[in-house]
């Protein structure tokens, strides 16, 4: 997170806490250190420059919406803080030749991915305070779940999607 980002948010809430404890006799002051904390942990979690869009690696998404079309490279990582994100692999070659291997993390935000069911994807999905609904209409909030197209054989060539989300929600698509 810039620095000026930072302090100049500070001194905004700072304000607003003034004005609200005047006008509405309102203590903000725990708010705004509450909400200083939030956003401090946050960028030391990621180690973001910025707090607002996506990160310089294009695969992060932090306080915003995005769609990905990109067929993924084995190794891809994508994040998802306090925002929206679309993972269309549905254009991918369902004749896969190696497998491929990506994670997803969502934190206080949602994923919805969607998968061609010809294709052979294997999906681990943990979940702390959150939820993980797979296809089939089988769920977790708290656990683990593993979802298999009818075409994965464990032992050839597969997309292999591994999904962690805390306080947020994934949904994976079938189409």
């Amino acid at each position: 997170m810039a620095p000026g980002f930072f302090w100049g948010l500070i001194l905004i809430l700072l304000g607003l806490a003034i004005i609200f404890r005047i006008v509405f006799d309102v203590n903000l002051f725990r708010i705004i250190i509450a909400v200083a904390i939030i956003l401090f942990g946050v960028s030391i979690l990621l180690g973001k420059n910025r707090i607002s869009g996506q990160s310089k690696k294009d695969r992060d998404v932090i306080f915003s919406d995005h769609t990905y079309r990109e067929i993924p490279h084995d190794g891809t990582k994508y994040d998802v803080v306090f925002g929206k994100s679309v993972y269309d692999f549905t254009g991918m070659d369902p004749q896969i030749k190696e497998t491929i291997s990506i994670k997803i993390d969502v934190v206080f935000g949602s994923a919805i991915i969607k998968i061609n069911p010809d294709m052979p994807v294997r999906i681990k999905s943990e979940a702390v305070f959150g939820g993980s609904r797979m296809p089939d209409g089988n769920t977790v909030a708290f656990g683990s779940i593993t979802y298999n197209t009818d075409s994965f054989k464990r032992d050839l060539p597969h997309f292999f999607i591994e999904s962690d989300v805390v306080f947020g929600g994934i949904e994976v698509r079938a189409k």
